[in-house]
């Protein structure tokens, strides 16, 4: 039986992959051994075979779609030209290519998911175990679960595609009901929850990683369609699964806030899921946002550093008094020093010298720079992408706690918020509410694509608290000159934008509308 090109394409980019040990992510095989007669009949086959999906389907989703609509779209960056502009403003067009980019880039996620699906399922002999089966199916149903976590908030009813060979004969698929979406990617995420091993090499998912999945699914599936409360059934459930990750995993924070983004902590106990980066390997395998959001070449070493979007001075006014080192691991602003941005230019690190601050995370410096071992070039690096961390856990946990109520000083609930909060060296908080939790958030995800679905999920079931939210930020960069009383001046062009209701999802691809035009019929049930 042969492969397909989708699957082809996995087990390639799976052969690239390293951990941030030294070691193989995998057992590589020389590229001979990939053959189509011969593949799927061993546990190194399977696991070369999943290896691919934590790479190249994610490349178009994360730079420059999750930075737009994470973080642009929610009020955290800003971007004094066009197509970003949109974002900010929504006025996103169908047409808009960022979006067919994530679309596409979801959809491929999902396609080559099924395809190791599929062929597990179809042509791995008896001789492997079934746990051995099992385990790497589960790894492709969490990413096809986490692909449809996003295009559901981000679009609302897609299609539910289990099989792309089908897609030949029949191109032309209907949108499926958001109820059945959420039951779908449910029921991935279980599988991947009752079927991965607890433990594994650095970088590949665990049980840990489904059960932290499907604590942030419930609790976003709490508020879908609601109005001004959420589903309790669905609370307890985030609450459960966030509370077996804290108390039973023995993971737990890295003790420094601002060591999670330097390259030599790729693959930390605290990561739960990120994507896997390589260097220096083709095309798609890389991850290039340090090119976009470093402050200038001085930075990167490298050519490159755009500074083509600039935090708001709405986020930076986000950060309570004393949040200092989440606020220097996000932003740079003027007399910042950065010890470990090493370059041949700056032998003793970086000095942020800009009146206009600038992103820090994610951007890891030079070739020379300590622990990246010179895996740094323009538009290359292999720091990994967050999707999921630990800290995050702990605060859905404390949302879950608080639940439909107004404020909430449960001690369960407080023990999580002041496990992120202790760690940033803030006070632990005595009580907290929807808002300080929400502000909590971003203060703790900013610049890792978060804080646009916890927008999502308030609007969910208080659709004006959203918007009134959105209308008071200051969605205009600013800049920032130290003198004996610090000034701090927003940008003239100061950026208030109105939202509605249509500033909540996004528009379907014009490219996919016209291929497939029932994406503008009525999604229809996918279950009988």
């Amino acid at each position: 039986m042969k492969l397909t090109k989708i699957s082809t394409a996995a087990l390639l980019a799976g052969s690239l992959l390293i951990s941030s040990c030294g070691e193989d992510f995998l057992e590589r095989p020389p590229q001979g051994q990939i053959v189509t007669d011969n593949f799927y009949q061993t546990v190194s086959d399977l696991r070369l075979a999943t290896a691919g999906l934590y790479n190249r389907p994610w490349f178009e989703f994360n730079y420059p779609f999750i930075v737009d609509v994470g973080e642009t779209m929610s009020g955290n960056a800003y971007a004094g030209f066009n197509p970003r502009q949109t974002y900010i403003n929504f006025t996103l067009a169908e047409g808009e290519n960022g979006i067919l980019a994530g679309w596409a880039s979801m959809f491929n996620v999902i396609a080559q998911s099924n395809t190791v699906i599929n062929n597990v399922t179809r042509i791995t002999p008896a001789s492997v175990a079934a746990k051995d089966k099992n385990a790497a199916i589960a790894e492709a149903r969490f990413m096809r679960g986490v692909a449809y976590f996003y295009l559901v908030r981000l679009w609302g009813p897609v299609p539910i595609i289990e099989d792309n060979s089908k897609l030949v004969e029949n191109p032309l698929v209907p949108r499926n009901t958001v109820t059945d979406i959420y039951r779908f990617l449910i029921d991935d995420l279980k599988f991947a929850a009752d079927n991965l091993p607890l433990t594994d090499s650095p970088g590949r998912l665990t049980v840990w990683s489904a059960k932290g999945m499907l604590a942030k699914v419930y609790l976003t599936k709490a508020g879908v369609g609601q109005s001004g409360s959420r589903v309790q059934a669905d609370l307890d459930q985030a609450k459960q699964y966030a509370a077996d990750v804290i108390n039973n995993s023995g993971l737990a924070l890295m003790p420094n806030y601002y060591d999670l983004f330097l390259r030599k902590n790729r693959n930390n106990p605290e990561s739960l899921f990120s994507i896997q980066w390589v260097y220096n390997q083709g095309w798609g395998s890389q991850n290039m946002m340090q090119s976009y959001l470093a402050a200038d070449s001085r930075v990167t070493g490298a050519g490159d550093g755009w500074n083509n979007i600039a935090p708001t001075y709405d986020l930076y006014m986000n950060y309570e008094t004393g949040d200092n080192v989440r606020r220097k691991a996000t932003m740079m602003i003027n007399t910042d020093v950065y010890p470990e941005l090493v370059t041949k230019d700056n032998p003793n690190g970086y000095t942020m010298t800009a009146t206009q601050p600038s992103f820090k995370k994610y951007v890891i410096g030079g070739p020379l720079a300590p622990g990246n071992d010179g895996a740094v070039s323009s538009l290359n690096t292999d720091i990994n992408t967050y999707i999921m961390r630990l800290s995050d856990v702990y605060l859905v946990h404390a949302e879950a706690v608080l639940g439909n109520g107004t404020s909430t000083s449960n001690s369960e609930g407080l023990a999580s918020l002041n496990k992120v909060r202790t760690r940033a060296g803030l006070q632990p908080a005595t009580s907290y509410d929807q808002m300080s939790l929400l502000r909590e958030r971003r203060s703790e995800f900013g610049m890792e694509g978060q804080f646009w679905f916890d927008l999502l999920r308030l609007h969910d079931y208080k659709p004006a608290a959203a918007i009134d939210f959105i209308g008071k930020q200051h969605r205009n960069t600013f800049t920032y000159t130290p003198t004996a009383a610090v000034k701090i001046t927003e940008s003239p062009s100061a950026n208030f934008v109105t939202a509605t209701e249509r500033s909540f999802s996004l528009p379907y691809p014009a490219a996919d509308v016209v291929n497939n035009p029932r994406l503008r019929e009525e999604p229809v049930p996918y279950y009988n």
